[in-house]
Order: C-alpha cells, then sequence, then structure tokens
C-alpha cells in the first residue's frame, strides 16, 4: 500500500480514529477541551508530576484516557487523570480516549477505589476520604464489614483508615497537601495512638523522609516493647566549647539534621538566659 505523500502509518491510524461528530464507544482521538475530570475521583494531589510531563511532551500518552459520554459534547475520565493533566501541562491539543458503556455511579466509585488501594496510589487522607464517603453513599455499604468486604480488604484495615479522619485538622492538612507518598499502615499507626504530641512527633518524622519501619520501631520505644531501642545509636551531635563544657545535642528520633540542631541550641540558650534572670543558677 502506498502510503501518501507526506503522511506515515501512525498518521494514517490516528486519522481512522479521528471523526466528525460525538461518538460514544469506541476508540478515537479528540480535542483535549472535550474531556472532564470526574468530581468524585478520589485523588485530589497529584504528585511527582515532572517526569510524566516530560515524557508526555517527548512522545505523547503512551496509553490512551478511559472515559464515558457525558452529555453530548463531553467525556468524563474514568481512569487517567494524571495523563489528563500531563497533557493538559504539555499542551496537547488532542489525546487518544477509550470510550467505555456509562456505568452505575456506585460500581464505577468502588472499581476506582479498589484500583488505587492496592496501588497505594493515592494519599493516605485522600483515601480515608473516599472510603468515609463509600460508606455515606452506597445503601449496600453501612458498616466497616461490609466495606471491607467490598473492597477486599479485612475490617482491621478499614478500621484504621477510617481513624484517619480523627487526627487533629493541622495534622490532616499537612499530610493531605505533601508531595511525599506517605505508607497507608504508617499512618493507621499513628493514628492510633492517643497522644496529639506523640500523632504530631511522628507526622513530622514521615514528611522528614522516616519510613514506616522507623515509624514502627518509634512507637514501639514509645510503648517500651522495642528491645533494641536502648542498644540502637541515637544520632548526636557534640561541641566542646571553653570553659571545658561540651555542649550534647542528641535526638530520640533517627534523624537530626543541621537546622534542627540550631534550632534545639538556640532554644536551649534561651532557657538558660531566662534561668539566669530568674536567679536560677
Amino acid at each position: 500500500m502506498k502510503l501518501p505523500e507526506g503522511k506515515t502509518r501512525l498518521d494514517l491510524v490516528r486519522e481512522g480514529l479521528t471523526e466528525p461528530g460525538f461518538k460514544k464507544r469506541g476508540r478515537l482521538i479528540v480535542s483535549v477541551s472535550k474531556l472532564k475530570e470526574d468530581p468524585k475521583n478520589e485523588r485530589k494531589t497529584f504528585r511527582n508530576m515532572e517526569g510524566l510531563i516530560a515524557s508526555v511532551q517527548a512522545v505523547g500518552l503512551i496509553e490512551p484516557i478511559t472515559v464515558t459520554p457525558e452529555g453530548n459534547e463531553s467525556y468524563r475520565i474514568i481512569t487517567g487523570h494524571r495523563r489528563y493533566r500531563a497533557a493538559k501541562a504539555a499542551r496537547l491539543e488532542t489525546v487518544e480516549i477509550l470510550i467505555r458503556d456509562p456505568e452505575d455511579e456506585l460500581n464505577r466509585r468502588r472499581k476506582s477505589v479498589i484500583s488505587n488501594v492496592q496501588r497505594e496510589d493515592v494519599g493516605p487522607i485522600e483515601m480515608a476520604e473516599a472510603l468515609a464517603a463509600m460508606m455515606e453513599e452506597d445503601d449496600r455499604i453501612k458498616t466497616q464489614q461490609a466495606l471491607a468486604r467490598a473492597i477486599g480488604k479485612d475490617e482491621a484495615w478499614v478500621s484504621g483508615m477510617l481513624r484517619l479522619l480523627t487526627l487533629p485538622v493541622p495534622l490532616l492538612r499537612k499530610v493531605g497537601s505533601t508531595q511525599l507518598s506517605i505508607p497507608y499502615d504508617a499512618m493507621i499507626r499513628v493514628a492510633r495512638l492517643e497522644n496529639a504530641n506523640e500523632q504530631e512527633q511522628l507526622i513530622e518524622m514521615l514528611l522528614g523522609g522516616a519510613t514506616g519501619r522507623d515509624v514502627r520501631r518509634h512507637i514501639d520505644a514509645l510503648k517500651g516493647t522495642d528491645k533494641s531501642s536502648a542498644s540502637s545509636p541515637k544520632p548526636k551531635r557534640v561541641y566542646r566549647t571553653k570553659y571545658q563544657a561540651t555542649v550534647i545535642v542528641q535526638s530520640t528520633s533517627r534523624r537530626l539534621t543541621t537546622d534542627q540542631v540550631i534550632d534545639a541550641l538556640q532554644e536551649a540558650l534561651g532557657r538558660a538566659t531566662n534561668a539566669e534572670r530568674d536567679g536560677d543558677k
């Protein structure tokens, strides 16, 4: 088959997919402006988009965005919200889509939640909110046990995820807005603590790069069940000064940054100054 001048096989395929009129099934290429995000999508924070955007700019979308018809002029995204945002950021005018038949809203939401639970592809607070919304909106899911069955997880995990929503609002905002990937299980352990100060300390550790294992060890140490905590070396800085005085800054956590050392020294200096002023020598 002789190709028209200036055309590649890919051009012909794309032209075959790009047809006039509004299509309600099949695979085709449409204007990005015809796509609409699902307002109930559990993902609210889109992390680490730079690499995807660069890839889309270089080679376009490798995988089509899955959609369902909405009205007569647009398509609502089922899967591919990250790809859609990357396509917009890369200033693509058209993208390839795969159109699926409209589906019951609650079944579609359930499938989306299950998919994201399996990949831990949505932040823990967003996932907890999505699980709570399922219980509120779906008459077939009114208990944590029913919710656990619906998404294929055990009831203890579901209970732990929902408990995340009892964290203080400032902590919910911190975790919900971070670009870091925070493990679900680590957040569940934090939420099960009763002490708000301990919760805040552990969340700061996670936001500082601590792993789920670090959190588990820290909680075990708080409870006195970590046999290795006594022998585990704690990060510290030692400063030998005049007057034969040694200043030591040591942390109970596994991380101690220079900024934290400076903050600790400034706080200690302030306390020493106040003690001197109050006559407590």
